[in-house]
């Protein structure tokens, strides 16, 4: 019982540290307590207590009722790797120009990027089209000098919606449809109407929220004096260019049509992580614009800076924050508390009970990130009926959009915004999407009792 009061306050605390990163001055020297420094300090605290173990560590990653922590770690790392991989050669700053120019309002460009999101995470995953288009936004922005937030926004909002289309679309799909057992068309069947819903509902209600701060018209204009110039800037190598983009198209390919050939969509993007990690390294001399770090082979010297610049674009620091929910997960289930919360979930009328499930799984993504949280309730829902599973897809998909720790995808998203000078924190971000999560969790709500009913 102790054990499990210290387990439940440690995870907590946890939560609220990460949110927080609290700052302290150390010998004149500020020290920032960020979610990587709080999570290896927690860890240290349940292996220090006895409550966790080396083993405990390895068995919250390991296999667990058809669901396997670790492959989830290798879809979001990967994906991270190879979409910041193609933004490194330039192409995405290319068609961002291209794409702005086409359109000539804000109200086009809205339509067009969500609907260009919405495709494209339906054939791949919401968290590498979230990473793939958030520099193309920002290049947009500043190209054409308009507000970038509405569009980030929605794009956001849309990878997270239209990804319950398919369980290829958010490993949180593939974890529900592991534990229930759902093969690629039963989960399709299954969701294709409460995410028609959740679309139309997302998409309307942004598009009335931005209306009337959407420009009335698009100007493209440059820094330099040579718009032909500054488009050639744009693409450092051509050869690289064109090898990473063509790579890409064929993983997107690839990812598609897993299901159909029989390759894991964790396989497929550990395949492409490598062949990028190559062609990184084979053309990291040629685009190295310092010489940090060079190794000498024979009488050459070749510099693999650009090589460890597009690793470093990957946010390693949030892997011990992953893990520890991880580990606080599979704690939970040790100590009963998972098959408790599963025991809470019986109600007399299946509407209210539907509705429930999809609201408290929702805001339970944003108390311990969506993927360990799915993790949880897939466990605690065990046996349950269709319409338990189909909430916490919802829940898991659309809770992602109510806080930036709703899901890895907004931990990291808003990392990369800062990199480009673009703040955004939970205040901002809770105040542009939190109305529209939650009317877009209660409309697919009643969609998913139709769907179960009928």
């Amino acid at each position: 019982m102790i054990a499990t009061i210290i387990t439940i306050h440690l995870f907590f605390a946890t939560v609220y540290l990460v949110i927080k990163e609290p700052e302290f001055v150390v010998k004149n020297k500020k020290v920032v307590l960020d979610y990587a420094r709080v999570s290896l300090g927690v860890l240290g605290l349940l292996l220090a207590s006895g409550i966790a173990s080396l083993t405990t560590i390895k068995s919250a990653i390991m296999p667990q009722m058809n669901i396997v922590p670790w492959q989830i770690l290798i879809i979001f790392f990967g994906s991270a790797y190879i979409c910041g991989s193609l933004d490194a050669s330039g192409v995405l700053k290319l068609i961002a120009y291209k794409f702005a120019s086409v359109s000539k309002n804000g109200k086009k460009l809205f339509i067009n990027l969500v609907l260009l999101a919405g495709i494209l995470t339906v054939f791949t995953s919401n968290d590498i089209v979230t990473l793939t288009l958030t520099p193309i936004i920002v290049y947009i922005s500043q190209y054409a000098n308009i507000n970038p937030i509405p569009y980030l926004i929605a794009v956001f909002f849309a990878s997270n919606t239209w990804s319950m289309f398919f369980y290829i679309g958010n490993p949180t799909n593939v974890v529900v449809a592991q534990a229930y057992s759902l093969s690629f068309v039963g989960y399709a069947k299954m969701m294709f109407f409460p995410t028609i819903v959740a679309i139309l509902t997302s998409f309307f209600g942004f598009y009335f929220r931005y209306r009337n701060i959407l420009p009335e018209k698009i100007n493209i204009t440059f820094v330099g004096e040579n718009s032909k110039a500054e488009i050639r800037s744009f693409i450092k190598d051509t050869r690289y260019a064109f090898l990473s983009s063509g790579f890409f198209v064929l993983f997107f390919i690839t990812i598609a049509i897993g299901d159909l050939i029989g390759l894991q969509l964790w396989k497929s993007i550990l395949i492409f992580s490598g062949i990028y990690l190559i062609l990184n390294a084979a053309f990291s001399d040629v685009l190295s614009e310092k010489d940090e770090i060079v190794i000498e082979i024979g009488r050459f010297d070749y510099n693999l800076t650009f090589l460890f610049d597009t690793m470093k674009r990957v946010p390693w620091k949030m892997l011990p924050m992953v893990l520890t929910f991880f580990v606080f997960v599979h704690i939970f289930t040790r100590f009963g508390i998972t098959r408790y919360v599963g025991s809470l979930f019986y109600f007399q009328s299946e509407l209210i009970g539907t509705i429930i499930t999809t609201f408290i799984t929702a805001f339970a993504a944003n108390v311990m990130i969506n993927q360990p949280m799915t993790i949880f309730f897939a466990q605690a829902f065990y046996k349950k009926p269709i319409n338990y599973a189909m909430s916490l897809i919802v829940g898991s998909n659309i809770g992602g959009n109510i806080t930036l720790i709703g899901a890895l995808a907004g931990v990291m998203w808003s990392r990369i915004l800062r990199l480009y000078g673009i703040e955004m924190n939970n205040k901002i971000f809770v105040k542009e999407t939190l109305f529209v999560a939650m009317l877009t969790l209660f409309t697919t709500s009643l969609a998913i009792y139709i769907v179960y009913v009928l």
